[in-house]
């Protein structure tokens, strides 16, 4: 994924084009435009800096937190280049940030080139570069790096001693490319998934139980969540995406089940590595119902199904731990530097706050506080951090320049 950020190359990355991120939102747009809904980063020194703060109805995303505090970490880790960019922490990168159909990039803000986009999830089409999913990674009780530490106990269900009733639990929303953008090898358009295999388990109950939350099940029980620390339970696991890339499924991958995943245009960082039927089985991908055929494939080859579960077990714990994440937003921002035309400096931007500050105020927040990990960075750096203010002293600060912010109403 390193090497999206040739989209860069034509035109480098230029003070003007970044400027253009900072520039007032054009009120025609009906997308929210970046220069609202991102995060704008600074690093310069080795110390990351904010260069805007986010309304009180923008903050808080553990899309955002996450990031900010595996960012933070990667600071620590590694001694970070100079570059200036923007953290997009909504589903989909910014429309706007499209390639054109004579192959080229476009964004309407600024007369050359693309500026530094940074995003969790995207499509294709997107001049966005794709960083790891921080939030869904580290934050949540049941985040990957959580139920990384239970792999062992995982192990104690076999392949074997597991149900055959494919499992799959979600909300019914899709995302905007089952209206008819993805079509299956049948030259289909794809349905969506989540509403499809909810009526796929009432024709077929015995083979799924992919019931969707809030929804009676084939046997009439309203369908609840389940903790991802049992769905292990199942030899297959089916993995639909949402509004973009399912959060459930880098988890997913640690489980030791197979899983089935639907075919989507979205994508996140590590996905190209990913192969299928290698590590998982796709489904959506030659008709709306493959899904029964692969499920027959893989009980009737059951060894086979669970070596896919195998290798993806292996491959989520080689390659998507935290010391991988936080060399890969090294390795990442290294390259964005190659092709910065301009030494970034807060004296451009009309607030510079140390990043460290900023997640010494969300770890102190009532309402915030207990959304992410802080302590697992503030303990080890956070506390005697030259770059940031002692203890909790810019706490007060930065509550009232959060409130200053008026809401926006392209959050929440």
């Amino acid at each position: 994924m390193l090497n999206e950020t040739k989209v860069f190359q034509a035109e480098g990355i230029t003070l003007e084009v970044v400027d253009s991120l900072y520039n007032q939102c054009p009120p025609s747009e009906i997308k929210v435009h970046a220069c609202t809904k991102a995060q704008k980063i600074i690093i310069r020194n080795g110390t990351v800096y904010l260069t805007n703060l986010m309304p009180n109805n923008g903050l808080g995303y553990v899309e955002l937190i996450g990031f900010l505090v595996e960012l933070y970490e990667a600071s620590q880790v590694y001694r970070l280049p100079d570059v200036e960019f923007a953290y997009w922490h909504d589903d989909n990168a910014p429309g706007e940030s499209e390639r054109t159909a004579d192959g080229k990039w476009k964004w309407p803000f600024a007369p050359h080139g693309l500026p530094p986009l940074l995003a969790w999830s995207k499509a294709a089409v997107h001049g966005a570069v794709l960083v790891p999913y921080c939030g869904a990674f580290r934050c949540p009780r049941d985040s990957f790096d959580a139920i990384m530490g239970e792999v062992h106990n995982l192990s104690f269900t076999p392949f074997s001693q597991r149900s055959e009733v494919a499992f799959g639990r979600w909300n019914i929303f899709c995302a905007w490319y089952y209206r008819g953008a993805l079509k299956t090898a049948d030259g289909q358009p794809a349905p969506c998934p989540r509403a499809h295999y909810d009526e796929l388990h009432h024709k077929y109950p015995q083979l799924l139980l992919t019931a969707a939350m809030g929804r009676n099940t084939s046997d009439g029980t309203l369908a609840h969540g389940v903790p991802l620390h049992s769905q292990h339970k199942h030899k297959y696991l089916v993995s639909t995406d949402g509004w973009s890339i399912s959060s459930k499924f880098d988890k997913y991958l640690l489980l030791g089940s197979a899983i089935l995943k639907a075919e989507g245009l979205t994508y996140g960082w590590y996905y190209p590595a990913l192969r299928p039927y290698e590590h998982y089985l796709p489904i959506m991908s030659k008709h709306k119902d493959d899904i029964l055929e692969v499920l027959e494939w893989a009980k009737a080859h059951e060894a086979e199904a669970e070596a896919v579960g195998q290798r993806a077990q292996t491959f989520a714990m080689r390659n998507l731990n935290r010391p991988m994440r936080l060399c890969y937003i090294f390795r990442l921002l290294t390259e964005l530097s190659k092709y910065m035309k301009y030494t970034p400096d807060c004296s451009r931007r009309a607030q510079c706050v140390p990043l460290v500050e900023e997640i010494k105020f969300l770890a102190k927040h009532d309402h915030h506080a207990h959304k992410c990990r802080y302590q697992e960075v503030l303990a080890q750096y956070g506390y005697d951090d030259p770059d940031g203010k002692p203890g909790f002293s810019g706490y007060e600060e930065l509550k009232r320049k959060h409130e200053e912010i008026p809401a926006h109403a392209g959050f929440g």
